[in-house]
């Protein structure tokens, strides 16, 4: 029995390290929620005894939709390292400029998951497209409930809301990114209403920015990227 099992995390680990990395829009466990000059947003899900390896050029952030377990793992390194996920945790890689080298952002970062659970493992995976997203936070960062991280151009946090409470509206103009982790019935301020399922998410334009409300029954918990456009950058050797 012993002999087996080793048996099986030794092909498991073979064929993990003979993947090639691709990038997310090719790799066919990632699927393109949402597209446009900030971000590309995807959704990943591994099946038992599933993997994918992806490269990264760019900075971005993964939003756990449930608690369990993943391995992860970076290129060229076996894929045996466990990690323990919370529903809703989210963390942070920063590829700016202030993080990388040249040469190590034109050649990009690449990462895999691998799921030997018995149940599916998911999450949003988030693309920053700006380049100076991340000087902030140079060795990048994890962030759970009730915690918020300033990315330099942005900023993210992790939102609970009792029914009736409210999330105000972004101090500075910008865009905002919603990633349901669970079940959403938010009216903004506007009378816009954004009813989401956990996985899904909504893409709020400057112009349309404003204080939102738990109008559901039941307490509301989502991630918000405010974006910053605007935002000077941090002076170099700071």
């Amino acid at each position: 029995m012993k002999l087996g099992i080793l048996t099986t995390l030794l092909l498991a680990s073979s064929l993990a390290l003979a993947q090639e990395a691709t990038d997310l829009a090719a790799e066919p466990h990632y699927r393109l929620l949402l597209q446009n000059d900030q971000v590309q947003v995807f959704a990943l899900t591994l099946h038992p005894d599933q993997s994918a390896l992806v490269r990264f050029r760019r900075s971005f952030m993964t939003v756990a939709l449930q608690d369990g377990e993943i391995i992860i793992w970076d290129e060229g390194k076996s894929p045996i390292q466990h990690f323990q996920v919370h529903k809703g945790e989210t963390s942070f890689r920063c590829l700016s400029s202030v993080c990388q080298t040249p040469q190590q952002q034109e050649n990009g970062v690449a990462g895999g998951y691998r799921n030997d659970r018995p149940n599916d493992y998911r999450n949003i995976t988030v693309e920053f497209l700006d380049p100076n997203i991340g000087w902030n936070t140079p060795e990048g960062g994890t962030i759970s409930f009730p915690a918020s991280l300033f990315l330099g151009g942005a900023i993210v946090a992790d939102v609970l809301l009792q029914p009736g409470d409210s999330f105000p509206a972004p101090e500075k103009r910008g865009a905002e990114l919603v990633i349901a982790v669970s079940d959403l019935d938010l009216k903004a301020a506007n009378g816009t209403r954004i009813r989401k399922s956990p996985g899904d998410v909504a893409w709020i334009p400057a112009d349309d920015a404003a204080a939102v409300a738990n109008k559901g029954r039941d307490p509301a918990r989502f991630i918000i990227v405010e974006f910053h456009p605007d935002t000077p950058l941090a002076p170099v050797g700071r």
